[in-house]
């Protein structure tokens, strides 16, 4: 978009001008209310982004001056300020201001804001003749309900996840796309696919929230985590007696919680083949009975499914129903890996950095060239879970206004260690323009795999996979759910390998 940006403080004007210019935007800077209407005509600007309290005239002020030159199109003016005033906000919202933000400003709530003015600016050019004598002020609409609508908007993207991923990418924008479509529609299941950190549940939200309509509650239940002899009761909740041990009351279940709303079901592929059966019945007849029950209980809830693994082949290996597949694949969503949207990688990677330093008192503001080029050169095997944690541990170990490669020792140092082990050369050859020699204390050596059997390497795929499992193990400190997690594997198969290798 085409931003006019208007801050008298110069640190903090530029400060979110480069944000908005790595994030692919058109940035003009002024430096009082006075210059940007000078700069401003109706069609040169998407978007005009301004603080409210500024010398002699405020951004109230602004937005009342852009709004009575008339004229088509018009841009939408985001107003925000450090003082926290209702009273203000609804000045500004009465004024004809689209949105309304404080300071500091948070770079996933300016990321949703953004996201909406280009949503309000392309349906404003789709409609392209506006109703006759509508002037664009929201004088019909009461203020303090623009408020409230503002702030639920906000909260809603919050719930949404729209405030922890970029869009950036055409993939992406279509995988958002189809989300919003989706959510339009309760009684249509949706299979979310996709590899182990994309965000998976993240577009879950989005399918579930919308743009808050109604929406009812989000449910989520981890397949994997939850061991067989108690999916069941879980799932459907069970009556008093119905087994020993259990409550004297019975106890509901997920689809209990989740009626009205959506029960998001992660890591499908793990239910047990027993109960794939049960689940399929619910799909299909919309109803269901408690373990040890007699009653039929409609179940008025969306299936929303999510999977990093192969469905196609597990039904091959008989470890999931085709009919239950079939059933569940009506609405479906790949979301593409982290490497195959680089577009996204660099916005993403300055809204983590960011919000993280900000919160730790860092001083990040950017990223300089080299760091980019390190950032778009690595693969990220753990997408963008990998990316948020690498983000976060850098505004832990460091405290500088620019990202620069030696701060990104922690992935340098895991890829040249992993291209050696596999005899090519990292990053097109060399050390990362001007990298560090891999540190050990930053990444545990044992973290990249080598060829440990003698000189010659060792291609047994079994050796590497156990040494993996290890490697993972160590640097989680033994925690076997966050291992799975780094692994790719749900926690069940990590389980299930660690008793093949004698573990316990």
């Amino acid at each position: 978009m085409r931003i006019l940006l208007v801050d008298d403080d110069r640190e903090g004007r530029s400060y979110l001008a480069r944000f908005l210019t790595l994030d692919g935007h058109a940035v003009t800077e002024c430096g009082s209310a006075e210059e940007a209407l000078e700069v401003y005509r109706p069609g040169a600007f998407e978007m005009v982004l301004s603080d409210i309290r500024m010398g002699r005239m405020s951004g109230i002020n602004l937005v009342s001056a852009i709004r009575s030159q008339g004229g088509a199109p018009q841009a939408d003016v985001v107003l925000y300020t450090g003082h926290l005033d209702i009273s203000l906000a609804i000045a500004a919202l009465r004024a004809g201001a689209f949105d309304y933000l404080t300071k500091p400003i948070n770079m996933a709530e300016l990321q949703a804001v953004l996201q909406r003015v280009e949503e309000h600016q392309r349906s404003l050019e789709e409609q392209r003749t506006p109703p006759p004598g509508y002037q664009g002020t929201g004088d019909d609409v009461p203020a303090d309900v623009r408020l409230q609508m503002a702030y639920l908007k906000d909260l809603g993207a919050e719930r949404a996840g729209q405030k922890k991923f970029c869009a950036r990418s055409p993939a992406m924008r279509q995988v958002v796309e189809q989300a919003r479509r989706y959510h339009t529609d309760r009684s249509l299941p949706v299979l979310i696919q996709g590899e182990t950190g994309v965000g998976k549940e993240v577009i879950a939200h989005l399918i579930h929230y919308g743009d808050l309509e109604e929406a009812g509650p989000f449910v989520a239940i981890n397949c994997s985590a939850i061991t067989p002899t108690l999916f069941e009761s879980e799932l459907f909740g069970y009556e008093p007696g119905a087994f020993t041990g259990g409550s004297a009351r019975g106890q509901k279940g997920k689809l209990d919680a989740a009626q009205g709303g959506t029960l998001f079901l992660d890591e499908l592929a793990e239910i047990p083949v027993e109960l794939q059966a049960k689940l399929l019945r619910v799909l299909e007849e919309k109803s269901f009975y408690r373990v040890g029950g007699l009653k039929k209980i409609d179940a008025d809830v969306r299936i929303i499914a999510a999977t990093n693994l192969d469905i196609e082949e597990r039904i091959r290996q008989g470890l999931f129903r085709v009919d239950l597949y079939y059933r569940l694949n009506v609405c479906r969503i790949v979301i593409p890996p982290l490497r195959e949207r680089k577009e996204d990688i660099l916005p993403m990677a300055l809204m983590y950095l960011i919000d993280f330093s900000r919160s730790r008192g860092r001083r990040f503001t950017g990223i300089s060239d080299e760091a980019a080029e390190v950032l778009l050169s690595y693969h990220w095997p753990g997408n963008c879970r990998e990316l948020r944690n690498l983000m976060e541990w850098v505004s832990f170990m460091y405290d500088d206004e620019v990202l620069r490669p030696e701060h990104l020792r922690r992935i340098t140092d895991a890829a040249a260690r992993a291209q050696v082990a596999a005899g090519t050369e990292p990053f097109g050859g060399g050390a990362p323009h001007g990298a560090a020699a891999p540190d050990s204390g930053d990444l545990p050596a044992a973290t990249v795999v080598p060829f440990p059997r003698g000189s010659r390497r060792d291609y047994n795929l079994e050796h590497h996979t156990e040494a993996l499992i290890q490697a993972a193990l160590q640097e989680y400190g033994g925690n076997k759910t966050l291992a799975a997690r780094a692994l790719g594997i749900s926690v069940r198969t990590l389980y299930n390998r660690l008793e093949r290798m004698g573990h316990r």
